[in-house]
């Protein structure tokens, strides 16, 4: 069995991307969860196992599997990662400074076509505040600061964040104006579409689709919904997108009324421990205002 030599120096940095790669599986996934390049993040672990003297993953065909001696490294950065956490909630709560920088984490969707306007008439009326957008559809880990607030469309926020409901997001059928397409729900066949790939197969959206509508209507896979709006907009087909996008993309056309059976909430959350400064408090609550006011682009009812 190897170990890790005794004599080794590893620094954050380096537990860090051996917990991510840990994490994700992947170099990609790791390399997205860092936002740093997946050639940069292969050439850091390379190094890494150079130091050390040892291999730290087996590289399997799609993913990376951690030795004995990355196990023993990953359970280091796991206790590692949670004083860290622990220290800057401490600190945290000494902090009564409503200025400052505020980390927000939200989907590509909501990011592109609902929170511009949002956030500049945040900033506009909070000088103090500096807003760092995350974009991100995966579900970051607030008690590890990776982010201060988190909005996340789902019916079921985690338990242990604090969080209120501040909307609920509709979703419906929309083409390219011009597209010939049929005016209602009633007949479906043969019109193209732009459906998902397996990473939203499991989604609202990509369920219904795959309920719906038969593969060989299918002419456009979308990964993300951001990318499914604009293949719809470029005219590609019809798609299933968020009833928000039509308040930015005007040349679309939405057939037939809402998916009530897509609609889903829309949650502000905050860790507890975050939710008492003053600053977090001071942009949740504005946050939490400025999207109930904007409840009829949500639902689609603008």
């Amino acid at each position: 069995m190897q170990s890790v030599p005794k004599n080794t120096i590893l620094n954050w940095d380096d537990l860090r991307i051996i917990l991510a790669i840990a994490e994700q599986g992947t170099l990609s996934g790791a390399a997205a969860h860092l936002r740093v390049s997946h050639p940069t993040l292969s050439r850091r672990l390379r190094r890494i196992e150079h130091r050390l003297g040892t291999r730290l993953f087996e590289r399997t065909p799609g993913s990376l599997r951690l030795t004995v001696p990355g196990e023993e490294i990953k359970a280091l950065a796991l206790r590692m990662r949670e004083e860290i956490c622990a220290l800057e909630q401490r600190i945290g709560r000494l902090d009564t400074n409503p200025d400052g920088a505020i980390r927000l984490t939200a989907p590509d969707a909501l990011s592109e076509y609902v929170l511009p306007d949002i956030l500049a008439e945040l900033c506009s009326e909070n000088p103090g505040l500096t807003v760092d957008l995350v974009v991100s559809n995966q579900v970051l880990p607030l008690a590890q600061r990776a982010a201060d607030i988190a909005l996340r469309i789902t019916s079921s926020p985690t338990e242990t964040l604090r969080g209120r409901r501040v909307g609920t997001i509709a979703m419906a059928i929309y083409a390219a104006r011009g597209l010939p397409v049929p005016e209602s729900l009633g007949n479906l066949a043969g019109v193209p579409w732009v459906g998902f790939d397996a990473s939203l197969a499991c989604s609202g959206p990509g369920t219904w689709v795959a309920r719906n509508i038969a593969e060989s209507d299918i002419r456009f896979r979308a990964n993300t919904l951001l990318g499914a709006a604009q293949a719809v907009r470029a005219g590609i087909g019809c798609g299933v997108l968020p009833c928000f996008v039509s308040g930015s993309i005007t040349d679309l056309v939405r057939i037939g009324a809402p998916l009530p059976e897509l609609s889903l909430p829309l949650w502000l959350l905050i860790h507890p421990e975050m939710a008492r400064l003053p600053r977090i408090r001071r942009a949740s609550d504005a946050l939490a205002e400025k999207l109930k006011r904007a409840a009829p682009l949500l639902t689609g009812t603008s």
